[in-house]
């Protein structure tokens, strides 16, 4: 921290010598403004009235250059790190609009190629070239600050900010109480959330078993296999749910078909219906969720044409029934908001077979999903913003 001073010092030093030489109003712009050559001569000046501690002139040269060009990343910049040396630092310097300028000043020093960046992006950055003789100025400025006592937490992070001691001011205002009552954090937060409270697009395929109870039991656990898409906004997940039962039943029933009692083992069952997800306890990446669902359940009996060998001829007996379910799930989330999942499920139902064999009886079902929650949109926007979920 020294060294830097020493070298701060020398710089400033230098920029006084150099600007003494000439009269500082032979910087200003004569005609129709060029933005360019107004940041230019108006950065020069600031340097110089800083190095003779004209604080007053400074003041009126950042009031020209924003009223000729309008409100930029380093004029803000310059605005903050001079209240907080004059101890006249408020929040009122700013508005939400800090949050796009502190981001701007992380872009510009976390640029490797600050030339291009530069020469591609003048006016984002305020027609103050990157990582040139303003930046070291600003930082010597905070550099210089670091070595007060402060009594505002803003003060300390734009120092250690605009110091480049302070790589990532973002992160700290997350997850730093002493923020929590700034206006900084609610300008940050007010942005976050109008992403977060978009919608998300829900895919997932799943499997599991089927257990019936009661007389349904006859028919044996089956397999399940299904996929679900929906809608997942903060805390409900709203699911379209496509789920197929496979195999024979464990033991043959009777059907009544035509008039006629017919045996059969054949089963081929499934689930259509609409469910819904609450989490209630969310701890990292695990998640807990209430489940309900309601759906049309059912399976069908296949019979075989014996008259033919053609499967096309052969004929078929539904047995359905309105599915109302109840149920617990687990989430656990992997990179890219992909996730697995676990879920138990009891399922009220009430097949009935009118004239064959008594088949009431609820079921529970077990699953295990495999997906992921996307929106391309919102993910880029909370990126940009620097979000940690």
């Amino acid at each position: 921290m020294v060294k830097r001073l020493i070298i701060c010092t020398l710089f400033i030093l230098m920029v006084g010598l150099t600007f003494s030489q000439s009269e500082p109003d032979t910087l200003a712009t004569d005609g129709f403004p060029d933005c360019e050559v107004v940041a230019y001569n108006s950065t020069n000046l600031i340097m110089y009235f800083y190095a003779i501690q004209d604080y007053d002139s400074v003041e009126i040269v950042l009031n020209n250059w924003q009223s000729i060009c309008g409100i930029s990343e380093p004029i803000l910049r310059t605005r903050i790190l001079f209240a907080i040396l004059e101890d006249r630092f408020s929040e009122s310097l700013y508005d939400s609009t800090i949050v796009d300028y502190v981001l701007n000043y992380m872009r510009r020093m976390d640029t490797t190629t600050t030339a291009d960046m530069y020469y591609n992006y003048q006016y984002y950055f305020g027609l103050v070239p990157i990582r040139e003789e303003f930046d070291y100025f600003t930082q010597c400025i905070g550099d210089t600050l670091l070595q007060r006592i402060f009594y505002h937490p803003m003060e300390l992070l734009f120092s250690e900010f605009y110091a480049n001691v302070l790589i990532d001011p973002i992160k700290e205002i997350q997850l730093d109480t002493i923020y929590n009552n700034t206006e900084f954090r609610s300008y940050y937060y007010q942005r976050v959330d109008k992403w977060l409270q978009k919608t998300d697009l829900n895919l997932n395929l799943f499997t599991g078993i089927w257990i019936p109870y009661g007389n349904a039991s006859l028919l044996g656990n089956h397999p399940l296999l299904g996929f679900q898409v929906g809608a997942h906004k903060q805390k409900m997940t709203y699911n379209m749910t496509l789920a197929f039962r496979l195999f024979k039943s464990k033991n043959e029933y009777t059907i009544l078909r035509d008039g006629n009692i017919e045996e059969t083992d054949r089963f081929i069952g499934g689930y259509v219906g609409l469910d819904i997800e609450r989490e209630i306890f969310k701890f990292r990446k695990n998640e807990f969720e209430i489940l309900a669902g309601v759906g049309y359940d059912g399976f069908q009996s296949v019979l075989v044409n014996t008259e033919d060998d053609d499967p096309d001829n052969d004929t078929g007996h539904s047995i359905n029934s309105v599915n109302t379910n109840f149920g617990l799930g687990y989430r656990h989330y992997g990179k890219n908001r992909s996730y697995i999942g676990l879920q138990g499920k009891y399922n009220f139902v009430n097949y009935v077979n009118t004239g064959g064999t008594n088949l009431s009886g609820d079921n529970i079902t077990i699953s295990l999903f495999y997906g992921g929650f996307s929106n391309s949109k919102k993910y880029f926007e909370l990126n940009e913003l620097r979000y940690i979920k």
